[in-house]
């Protein structure tokens, strides 16, 4: 690829997007294939591989290794440089030079180009091939001429369902997913993909670095955002909460455990609950080690362990700060109270 396509959209970025991780362990990439032709519209095609390598850098930001989930080839017929219809330059792999089951996922372009690519018998004979085995096939505009050429279906999906405002999103399982082939967006599809891999806040957040402001529209065309039902989904974490305040737990994996982001977790459970999750847990482990204090006689170390404060100095810390006494003057206290009852 020139140096005028890697300074343009093709440069990667840094990202902000929330964190709740990839949906599932990859065996290997998702093979994402871009077919181009001489002048195709460089738009699409920049915004799909921009978008994939936002979600590489937010994969390899949670997961600290170098591993992308996404492997994005740009192919042609011959391979070889191919011009863009706004006279930009791109490298390309030769049809020929591909195994066309190695792919999950191919896009083609929209331009000018396209009739021509139509009636080239190597792309359309490649293209019959690669349609037996790819999971998602979406052509841009124009593009769809090539898969016409080639007597084929105008698109092939199985991701999650983009579907025009105001019309009423239907619950399917998750390996049966069907993509409305009317679309025709290489962008909404891509970030569909990313929808279904990692979550819908994380295909949403790289759409705000692409094109901020485009949660405005982009809600009804990807589908409903998760966790609908905000007050049952934030008591759901408390629960949470409460079941695992005694190990080492982060706001992270709170917000995991509901399947959010950190920050929209951290928003609605402050609104929902009255406080900060990290308040609550604080609250939840400061009551268990009230009750151990007055209910036993472990010392104040293994109170401590148990009800996830690492040891008795924190404790006795963060009951100098919210009770203003020390955890054993407490117990003592608590006891004496109990006994004259």
């Amino acid at each position: 690829m020139n140096q005028e396509a890697h300074s343009g959209v093709f440069q990667s970025r840094a990202v902000s997007i929330p964190q709740t991780g990839f949906r599932t362990a990859k065996k290997r990439d998702k093979r994402i294939g871009l077919l181009l032709f001489e002048n195709c519209s460089f738009l699409d095609i920049g915004l799909v591989v921009e978008i994939f390598s936002l979600a590489n850098s937010v994969a390899v930001a949670w997961h600290e290794q170098t591993a992308h989930p996404y492997a994005v080839s740009l192919l042609s017929s011959r391979g070889g440089q191919i011009r863009c219809t706004n006279s930009i330059t791109v490298e390309t792999e030769s049809l020929d030079a591909t195994e066309p089951a190695s792919y999950d996922v191919l896009f083609i372009a929209d331009g000018e180009g396209a009739s021509a690519a139509a009636d080239d018998k190597r792309t359309t004979d490649w293209l019959k091939r690669v349609f037996q085995t790819v999971k998602v096939v979406q052509a841009s505009g124009n593009g769809a001429l090539l898969l016409k050429g080639a007597q084929l279906p105008s698109a092939r999906g199985m991701i999650v369902p983009i579907r025009p405002a105001g019309t009423r999103l239907n619950t399917v399982s998750e390996n049966n997913l069907q993509l409305d082939i009317n679309a025709g967006s290489l962008m909404l599809t891509a970030l569909s993909l990313v929808k279904t891999d990692f979550d819908y806040e994380t295909a949403e957040g790289i759409a705000e670095q692409l094109m901020p402001f485009s949660g405005r529209w982009l809600a009804p065309l990807l589908g409903d955002a998760p966790n609908a039902n905000i007050a049952s989904t934030m008591k759901e974490a408390a629960r949470w909460i409460e079941e695992n305040c005694a190990r080492p737990i982060t706001a992270h994996d709170m917000a995991r455990s509901v399947s959010m982001g950190d920050r929209t977790f951290l928003r609605h459970f402050k609104a929902e609950i009255g406080m900060p999750p990290s308040e609550y847990l604080l609250r939840v482990r400061l009551d268990i080690a009230c009750r151990l204090l007055i209910t036993t006689t472990l010392p104040i170390d293994k109170i401590a362990r148990r009800c996830g404060m690492g040891n008795g100095i924190r404790l006795a810390k963060i009951f100098k700060r919210r009770l203003a006494v020390s955890a054993s003057d407490y117990r003592a206290f608590a006891r004496t109270e109990f006994d004259n009852e």
